[in-house]
């Protein structure tokens, strides 16, 4: 069963954007890109989808600040953020400011859909049923 029924992509790697959504269109997801934090959050402010995947590192605004004013505007929005800087202070701030997950890039699209079947619509993460742990439990890599 899926929770999560819309998702919006943001990266500023508009191929990246694209592949992702793709990806989850073909696993039913509703999917909607923003190809940056700005643009991410018009989005969010006007259609909040069940669940934003967004990059860490953009220019101008940052995927982080841009989750910060993502949660004031709705706290119960699940975002999952994806950095390709392992030690990253951005991908800890991140963390700290209710990320549900850090994902690595290129990210794992088993693990990224694996989470989104647990994401409920209050943007909480169920355990797995299969061996009890999170999906995200998993450290960052």
């Amino acid at each position: 069963m899926v929770a999560v029924r819309s998702v919006l992509v943001v990266d500023d790697d508009s191929g990246m954007a694209e592949t992702l959504a793709d990806i989850l269109s073909a696993f039913g997801y509703a999917v909607t890109t923003a190809s940056s934090a700005v643009a991410a959050v018009g989005v969010v402010t006007q259609t909040c989808p069940d669940l934003v995947l967004m990059d860490v590192r953009m220019p101008g605004l940052s995927g982080v600040e841009a989750l910060k004013t993502m949660k004031a505007l709705a706290p119960q929005l699940a975002v999952i953020m994806m950095t390709a800087f392992a030690q990253d202070d951005l991908a800890e701030e991140a963390r700290r400011a209710a990320a549900l997950a850090v994902l690595p890039k290129p990210l794992d699209m088993k693990r990224l859909l694996a989470l989104l079947t647990q994401v409920t619509p209050s943007g909480e993460v169920v355990a797995d049923a299969r061996d009890g742990r999170r999906a995200d439990a998993v450290p960052f890599e």
